[in-house]
């Protein structure tokens, strides 16, 4: 008797240093086909193969069209590619996810949703990618969508789904990136000066915060993951950033660097963690969860705008949040430090240490009033 289209059954296959449940199921012509459930635990494939058979989606074959196979991608916790990734030892950020899954909704989708999987040709493709430029979408983000439909179509293939990549060959587009900018040594001691404090930052921790990203050269998110146990014996010990999607996770390059820091920053970081080694010392919630990152740039803006750099100025200039990291990194090496040095202390390849240099910039040291204005804090 034929085997009918729908039946299924599980096994268990070794992938690396673990066991992934797989399963099996036929085609209308009698055909076995294999696919991982991308689960650990026999009764959650049992689950999940469940789910894809009420949906008739069970066999995920050539026949599928581009929504019913590609529905649940990037979705975090649902991807089928991303519990591969995850169950393979690599790394993989909620807020890199939800971009992708920007992209694949939003442009990608409504191009694709209804056509069949393996009628997707390698020229229709191209003639997609660039085809968006008449839509107003730039270069980057076409690289991002290459990215995203590659990543999937990859997975399509390695499951059998098709046969050949149509997206194999696809090629990125020439991106001019426009150089961040920096800050010069007076703009710095002009945020800084502890008598304009109250008038330009809403309070002690917003004003701390942006002194250790002018001081440190920390991202951001590494600021926001700051505790008091990340600090001892005037050094920062850089371990984790965070973000509101993954929380407390790991640095950008994966890596712990440590950063030395003068006395009066040691004792204003210590004030006001309220000597609590557990909790974030940025924070609008008692150290519970750290600031939210657009309540730092807009209070950062707002503070640019008070000293002169006006929005008009700002946007030519190219200056962010990051353009502190650019100017420390910047600093550092017209100081006469060894460039390796640099690179250890800012978390930067050797490549990024040598785009980072901008030569305007003459002197490390802020004026003496900022010091004094973190000891009177």
């Amino acid at each position: 008797m034929r085997p009918r289209n729908g039946e299924f059954g599980i096994f268990k296959r070794k992938v690396g240093d673990k066991a992934i449940f797989y399963y099996w199921t036929y085609d209308e012509s009698g055909k076995r086909y294999y696919k991982s459930t991308g689960k650990l635990n026999w009764d959650e494939a049992v689950k999940y193969c469940r789910s894809l058979q009420l949906k008739g989606l069970l066999l995920s074959s050539s026949h599928s069209n581009f929504l019913a196979y590609f529905k649940d991608f990037f979705l975090y916790d649902e991807c089928p590619y991303i519990s591969d990734k995850l169950q393979r030892g690599y790394s993989y950020s909620k807020t890199w996810a939800q971009k992708q899954r920007t992209i694949l909704s939003t442009i990608i989708m409504p191009e694709f949703k209804d056509t069949i999987i393996k009628n997707i040709s390698a020229l229709d493709l191209e003639r997609f990618v660039k085809n968006l430029s008449t839509r107003g979408i730039n270069g980057k983000t076409r690289n991002h969508v290459i990215a995203v439909i590659k990543a999937m179509f990859g997975y399509a293939q390695r499951e059998g789904v098709i046969e050949i990549n149509p997206a194999e060959k696809l090629r990125s587009f020439f991106v001019i990136t426009r150089e961040k900018g920096t800050l010069s040594k007076e703009e710095l001691t002009e945020l800084f000066k502890v008598d304009k404090k109250s008038n330009l930052w809403p309070n002690d921790r917003h004003y701390l915060l942006n002194y250790v990203a002018a001081a440190t050269g920390m991202r951001l998110g590494e600021i926001l993951a700051l505790r008091m146990c990340d600090i001892h014996d005037y050094r920062i010990l850089v371990s984790h950033s965070w973000n509101s999607l993954d929380g407390l996770k790991g640095t950008k390059t994966g890596k712990t660097r440590v950063i030395p820091i003068g006395q009066q920053l040691f004792k204003a970081l210590d004030r006001l963690s309220q000597s609590n080694q557990t909790e974030f010392i940025f924070s609008a919630s008692n150290g519970k969860q750290p600031y939210d990152h657009k309540t730092v740039y807009r209070y950062f803006w707002q503070a640019l705008g008070k000293i002169g750099i006006k929005p008009d100025i700002k946007e030519k200039r190219n200056i962010s949040f990051h353009s502190y990291r650019h100017t420390f990194n910047t600093l550092l090496l017209e100081s006469g430090m060894n460039p390796e040095t640099v690179r250890l202390i800012t978390g930067h390849s050797a490549k990024m240490t040598a785009h980072y240099s901008h030569l305007q910039i003459p002197a490390l040291s802020f004026d003496n009033n900022v010091v004094t204005g973190l000891e009177a804090n």
